[in-house]
């Protein structure tokens, strides 16, 4: 399965060799020393969110899905992401849950999905991926409407522009922002904030240096579209 030519910038780093690098470039080094976020927080962040009946949208290597507890040996797992080399490479790595892939844009409603939904959905570092402003990246909350039902964890993590301001984060800033790998130039916690309080209750953000941890719980009625 081949990238279009018209594939956005911010997923093409993972190609086969950048998704072998991944974990121990941007995980295990740049996340904690430059944007101050350990891998080992994010791990206990989903242990906090994640059910037995899970959705997981951006999946890259599947790293915290490694590692997470279910509370289950049989999770139900499905791995949603708009690169195919991600879900070969995150599916291999988790084999041993038989996880579904399905290849979705996150930026439009996500279905086709079997079965029942779901408990809980991670929007693992999407955000900061596309582009725009947080408005427009706010989308992806009403995309995933479609396998979430009343009382579904939604939780997630992205890069923000506030927190650490030291010159390595703001030199890496904007070295991948040129590049177009991220987009959060714009990005701030309160613009996050107001997105996810338009659509869901419950709703924390937790900052470990520039990442925002966040989550929320979809109202009974499902109505988690903040669309104007």
């Amino acid at each position: 399965m081949q990238l279009a030519a018209t594939s956005p910038a911010s997923i093409r780093p993972y190609s086969p060799l950048g998704l072998k690098v991944y974990d121990p470039l941007i995980v295990e080094t740049l996340a904690p020393r430059v944007w101050r976020c350990s891998p080992e927080r994010v791990v206990a962040f989903y242990d906090r969110h994640v059910t037995a009946n899970h959705a997981d949208l951006g999946v890259a290597t599947g790293y915290f899905l490694d590692r997470c507890d279910f509370h289950t040996p049989h999770p139900r797992l499905a791995l949603i992401d708009l690169q195919p080399h991600c879900l070969r490479y995150a599916a291999r790595v988790l084999s041993r849950y038989q996880p579904e892939t399905f290849l979705r844009d996150a930026l439009t409603p996500i279905v086709g999905i079997p079965g029942r939904r779901f408990d809980s959905i991670a929007i693992g570092g999407v955000l900061h991926c596309l582009a725009g402003d947080l408005k427009r990246k706010a989308r992806v909350f009403d995309a995933i409407a479609p396998l979430a039902k009343g009382g579904t964890k939604v939780f997630g993590y992205t890069l923000l522009r506030d927190g650490v301001d030291s010159t390595l984060a703001r030199l890496a800033r904007a070295l991948l922002n040129r590049a177009g790998v991220v987009d959060n130039q714009n990005d701030t916690e309160s613009d996050l904030r107001n997105a996810l309080e338009a659509r869901f209750a419950e709703v924390s953000i937790e900052l470990s240096g520039c990442m925002a941890l966040f989550s929320g719980v979809v109202p009974h009625d499902n109505n988690i579209s903040g669309g104007e």
